[in-house]
């Protein structure tokens, strides 16, 4: 049923020219029958019979059979149509009022540079309408000299076309003064005002409907768009995730692996006369190439990444860096009151890593001896950190260095926590890292209706992080804990992405818990939660500037609401005064039926913001009124059907099927309250406690028979005045012309594709991990092999009564170094085929076959192809 209402909705969408057709039809069907009894109809020149006056206004359909196709054509032909029928056919036709549909058409769908010029022509032909209408009304024709006949009509039972009286109405032609001639087309013109009021209300409504359709258009086509960059959002997703298991590789193992080959150079020199300081420095290898290990499984793991130390960690980060660098001389200062509570959870962890990078690249290219000066500037909104050194800064270079991923990776970190980054060397030597980083983090930017720019997706998709999990769940991804996996990825975070979506697992951090607080909506949150923010876009961004009925008409779509509630409190001041009943009731009763009936009106304020239960009231009260009262006011009428209107048109997909069981229960109960009325009972539970033996019976004023019928046919009566009102808002509902419809959708489409995203993330992590995941744990297991045997030979020596010689404790260093240095080198190599060889999957494989990870080429050989 869905596919076939889609399919017609696609037609009629394609097919516009048809559906008019079938408009034209219906209304010429009802014009003919409408205007087939006119006899008396004369022209400016002649005095045309019946049968012409048919022709006139079949020839005034044509117009209606283009409006849509050729707005712009139509009205000219609508122009030209009626000029030629005021002058040469009848002053007045049924079909003129089809002009007004004309002016509304061009409108609306032509060109709106050529509005203004359709106004002016309009109004220009409705005076001269009534000036022409005015003068043949009071002269007659001109070439019969004022005569006129009076016809049979054309579907009479007279022959059609025949004369029945002839007179003369000429004023003009018998004797009348000029002046007097002036005043009775002066009285004929007041009286056809109401065809400029037409025109003048036309307009506005022409304009009212084209700056709703404007947005409608608008959020159509996001919504398109957003449907269309599944794929690519999919692919950005998965980039993403490879940029993020690259950079947190690179602080998880090749920060340990620098740390190693510093200790193994120390351990060479230092242990070389003192076996038990090679011990420790072996064990501390050892130690940290198992906790690298344990990291990297856990990074590559289900949860897809690992808890990162914060902004609290640093001072461990400093004694482990003196620690492991007893020549490397590290002073830390604070400016201000430190207050890393400020900070978010993702700019807490970049301060964190900017140290360790820095203190690595310190331990790798500075050179021994080097002062660090780590400084923190604690601002009114911000937090400045730089890290300084006096090492060797530009010289660093000289030797063959070359750099590497970790400020690349840093810098990601800081600018996905709303930060900046300058890095490079000083000009008075040495090398510095400074990052600012706002409190509180950074949101993706969006615009107001929340889409993110999907504009920037082309920007360096390796410049970006994006977390996900393994398991997905619609509790996880419903819109008050959504994954923001923006579309804008550079501003995206991925330890902030996994904290949002991962419910249970992880110990946060007590910084972490300053972000956790419960807070009262504001008003301005609550009053921005009452508008439709699209409404706004779609009406700004149009390049053409917008008139006052067009900005009028934006502004109520947004206020939604407020607007309703207008509307709510006009029905009821319109209908509390006209007050109409269906049965009578007792004056107390009478009241108390009124205040239900203005309560019902006045849940209708809600109705669009929460239709659902605004429907849920009308139907309980209805309830009420149906069971316990006599009386039924119309009022409760109204607000009944556009009660269920609104829930089936801006509810749930399935709140039909619960509104649909309240109709069919209100409507039995309808029924049942015509028949006990039928049986003398002033109320339904009147009758139910008469038929439970609580009450007398009261004597029957009709049959049973005739009380069931009469109950039945009420009953079917109001079922089926329900179900076309849930059948057309059902239509209004798939055929994409509303825009809080759109707005759900859009919510819902950006929803499916965060989930998609998260999807593609996991998919990447999956496809990349087992042959990263294997040559990582290859490489750091080398390492960790060549401590043990180290230990072991250490271990073999004590055992048997004798120190190791210096040279086996040098040779054992020197192999663990050389097998640091080797899996360092490789990790760069790794990282650069994630950094750099784009997409695994499938779909890309035909753009750089030689960079893919699937099929699953060896690493080795991958390697190989991007060094050619």
């Amino acid at each position: 049923m869905s596919n076939l209402k889609q399919r017609l909705l696609s037609w009629m969408h394609g097919h516009v020219f048809a559906g008019d057709l079938i408009i034209t039809l219906v209304i010429g069907v009802l014009l003919f029958g409408v205007t087939g009894g006119i006899t008396y109809n004369p022209g400016l020149l002649f005095d045309l019979k019946p049968s012409m006056q048919m022709a006139w206004e079949a020839a005034m359909l044509v117009p209606l059979l283009i409006r849509r196709w050729r707005p712009q054509t139509g009205a000219l032909l609508c122009v030209a149509l009626t000029l030629a029928h005021l002058i040469f056919g009848p002053c007045l036709l049924g079909a003129d009022i089809l002009a007004l549909f004309m002016l509304y058409s061009v409108i609306v769908y032509g060109n709106p540079k050529n509005t203004k010029a359709f106004i002016i022509l309009a109004l220009t032909i409705g005076l001269l309408a009534s000036a022409l209408i005015a003068w043949t009304m009071t002269n007659g024709p001109l070439l019969t000299g004022g005569k006129v006949h009076t016809w049979s009509s054309w579907n009479s039972s007279n022959p059609n076309d025949t004369m029945v009286t002839e007179d003369i109405i000429g004023s003009i032609y018998t004797g009348t003064s000029m002046s007097e001639v002036a005043g009775m087309m002066a009285q004929y013109m007041l009286a056809l005002t109401p065809i400029e009021v037409c025109i003048i209300s036309t307009i506005v409504m022409s304009f009212w409907h084209r700056a709703r359709m404007a947005t409608v258009r608008m959020m159509r086509e996001r919504n398109e768009a957003i449907a269309a960059r599944d794929q690519d959002e999919r692919d950005i997703a998965a980039l993403a995730e490879r940029a993020r298991i690259a950079r947190d590789m690179h602080d998880v193992v090749a920060h340990t692996l620098s740390i190693i080959i510093v200790q193994s150079d120390g351990g060479r020199y230092a242990g070389t006369h003192d076996p038990a300081v090679a011990r420790n420095t072996m064990e501390t290898i050892r130690h940290e190439s198992e906790r690298a290990l344990h990291d990297m499984q856990r990074l590559l793991g289900v949860f897809g990444g690992s808890p990162h130390a914060d902004y609290n960690d640093i001072d461990n980060l400093v004694e482990q860096a003196r620690t492991v660098s007893p020549d490397i001389r590290i002073q830390r200062s604070i400016t201000g009151t430190a207050s890393p509570e400020q900070l978010g959870e993702q700019a807490s962890t970049a301060s964190y890593h900017v140290v360790q990078e820095a203190l690595t690249n310190i331990r790798k290219y500075a050179g021994p001896h080097v002062d660090v000066y780590i400084k923190e500037s604690w601002n009114n909104d911000s937090f400045t950190l730089t890290v300084t050194d006096n090492g060797r800064g530009a010289a660093a270079s000289i030797d063959g260095h070359t750099p590497g991923y970790g400020l690349l990776g840093m810098r990601e970190r800081i600018e996905s926590a709303g930060g900046s980054l300058q890095a490079g060397p000083r000009l008075g030597g040495g090398f510095e890292v400074m990052a600012t980083l706002p409190y509180g983090g950074k949101e993706p930017a969006t615009d107001e209706t929340g889409e993110q720019y999907a504009s920037e997706q082309s920007e360096s998709c390796n410049t970006t992080a994006i977390s996900s999990k393994a398991k997905l769940s619609d509790e996880a991804i419903t819109r008050n804990i959504a994954v923001s996996i923006s579309a804008r990825i550079p501003n995206q975070p991925s330890e902030q992405t996994q904290e949002t979506t991962q419910s249970a697992g992880r110990n946060y951090r007590s910084n972490a818990l300053q972000h956790l607080r419960i807070t009262a909506p504001n008003l301005r949150d609550l009053l921005k939660s009452l508008k439709l923010e699209s409404v706004e876009l779609a009406n700004t961004s149009n390049a053409r500037s917008s008139n006052w009925v067009e900005r009028v008409s934006a502004w109520t779509q947004r206020h939604y609401v407020l607007m309703d509630a207008v509307g709510a409190l006009l029905l009821v001041a319109l209908l509390n005064p006209m007050s109409v009943s269906l049965f009578s009731d007792s004056p107390r009763d009478m009241q108390l039926s009124r205040a239900i009936a203005t309560c019902c009106v006045l849940a209708l304020a809600v109705r669009r913001r929460f239709p659902e239960t605004c429907a849920l009231i009308v139907f309980v009260l209805s309830v009420v009124q149906l069971v316990f009262l006599g009386s039924i006011e119309v009022g409760h009428i109204v607000a009944s059907l556009c009660a269920l209107y609104s829930a089936v048109l801006y509810g749930r997909e399935h709140a039909w099927r619960w509104t649909g069981l309240a109709a069919v229960t209100c409507s039995a109960l309808m029924g049942l309250k015509i028949a006990a009325d039928q049986h003398g009972y002033t109320t339904l539970f009147d009758a139910i406690a008469a038929s439970v033996g609580l009450t007398k019976p009261v004597s029957a004023t009709a049959s049973s028979g005739a009380a069931f019928f009469t109950g039945v046919m009420y009953t079917v009566a109001v079922l089926m005045l329900c179900a076309g009102i849930m059948a057309w808002a059902r239509w209004a509902r798939s055929s994409d012309s509303n825009a809080l419809v759109l707005q759900a959708r859009e919510e819902a489409l950006m929803a499916e594709q965060e989930k998609q995203r998260i999807l593609a993330a996991n998919m990447e992590r999956d496809r990349i991990s087992a042959s990263i995941q294997a040559e990582v744990t290859a490489t750091l297991n080398s390492v960790i092999n060549q401590a043990v045997d180290g230990i072991r030979m250490l271990d073999r020596a004590e055992a048997q009564g004798k120190e190791p010689t210096a040279d086996e404790i040098s040779t054992a260093f020197k192999a663990i170094g050389e097998q640091g240095r080797a899996a360092l080198k490789r990790m760069r190599e790794l990282l650069g085929v994630l950094r750099e060889t784009g997409f695994s999957d499938d779909t890309h494989a035909g753009s750089a076959s030689e960079l893919q990870l699937r099929p699953a080429a060896p690493l080795e050989e991958q390697l190989q192809r991007v060094s050619r």
